[in-house]
């Protein structure tokens, strides 16, 4: 839905499967301003209301494999 309203890159975003079942997803925004102004976005703002119903938002650095120097991860 990002790429849709034109807020991500064109890179494809990666999705990886941490040993505690944590999903993680790498994407880039197309600019840093794009990333404040998507933060006030009705369909981005809803998007992750929907989110949160199933998930909880957390920083890399609480997964436990983010703090060795060569994380494994299974790529999904």
């Amino acid at each position: 839905m990002l790429s849709q309203i034109g807020l991500v890159s064109d890179r494809k975003p990666i999705l990886m499967e941490a040993a505690d079942g944590t999903i993680i997803e790498v994407f880039g925004w197309k600019s840093k301003e794009v990333m404040v102004v998507a933060h006030s976005n009705p369909a981005v703002i809803a998007m992750w209301e929907a989110y949160e119903q199933v998930c909880e938002y957390v920083p890399i650095g609480k997964v436990p494999e983010a703090s060795k120097l060569f994380s494994e991860f299974v790529a999904l």
